[in-house]
């Protein structure tokens, strides 16, 4: 995160916990990380910044919840103050193989949104192509998918190819969300109810695809508090910054006034 970003975020924060400490009914804020390991990157969180990031959720006083019990509750306005759901996105194995048991030892639940064509395979998603080699970069398998997912850790779907949603044809806009959330299923063995856009990239086309493909939430990353007004195929994420210090101002909300940087990045095309 830039100095300056950092700046602001830290600024706002009193400002924001005190707006979100009057506000009549709690929200749910989302986080999320992508891999949890000590290869350098942008993707890459240090196991031991991880590891404060925990530290500075449980000082926060954060109510960490499964997703799906999250969203029910905030729907039915029984959330407890300071909610949060933890989020991976991309399937890397380190999250199963590291990540995932820190998170067990403390008794905290996560989803993982696995891209279902990247299963199963030695494929490197497209950012990683090029790359040096190392372990960060390896992709959870099928197997080892459905021993996290046993061991209680929440799947959810990436689509098949984690290509930007927002350009393709209605046909292959289902195949995508479809196809993943099938494929998914029938390897867990259980019911996949959530879809991370991949890259952020959603608008209302991509929204009601995702609620016609069955989901019943959608993951964005754009900053914010989700309300009960938050619709339930577009919910606000932020992802944490690799420094500890900044996880405070993100949970109170410091960095929301970065969102219409997020609106801008949705018009582009990454990939």
């Amino acid at each position: 995160m830039r100095p300056e970003l950092r700046a602001m975020g830290h600024a706002l924060r009193p400002f924001t916990a005190a707006a979100r400490r009057l506000r009549r009914q709690p929200g749910l804020t989302l986080i999320g990380w992508h891999r949890v390991d000590d290869f350098c990157g942008d993707l890459s969180t240090p196991v031991d910044s991880f590891r404060r990031h925990l530290d500075e959720l449980e000082a926060w006083g954060a109510h960490v919840l499964p997703l799906d019990e999250a969203v029910a509750r905030l729907d039915a306005g029984t959330l407890p103050d300071r909610a949060v759901a933890l989020t991976f996105d991309d399937g890397y194995a380190s999250v199963v193989e590291v990540a995932w048991p820190m998170l067990k030892e403390r008794g905290l639940p996560a989803t993982l949104y696995a891209v279902s064509g990247y299963l199963g395979s030695d494929r490197r998603l497209p950012w990683d192509l090029g790359q040096p080699d190392h372990d960060g970069l390896r992709l959870v398998s099928a197997d080892g998918l459905v021993a996290a997912c046993e061991d209680g850790l929440d799947i959810g779907s990436h689509t098949v190819s984690h290509p930007w949603l927002p350009r393709l044809g209605t046909r292959e806009l289902r195949r995508e969300l479809e196809e993943s959330k099938l494929a998914l299923e029938d390897l867990l063995g259980r019911a996949v109810t959530s879809v991370a856009y991949p890259t952020g990239g959603w608008d209302p086309g991509v929204r009601r695809a995702a609620e016609e493909a069955g989901y019943a939430t959608g993951i964005t990353v754009d900053r914010g508090l989700n309300t009960a007004r938050t619709p339930k195929h577009s919910l606000r994420r932020a992802f944490v910054p690799h420094d500890p210090r900044n996880v405070r101002p993100l949970l109170d909300g410091g960095y929301t006034v970065l969102r219409p940087l997020d609106t801008l990045r949705r018009q582009e095309t990454p990939w």
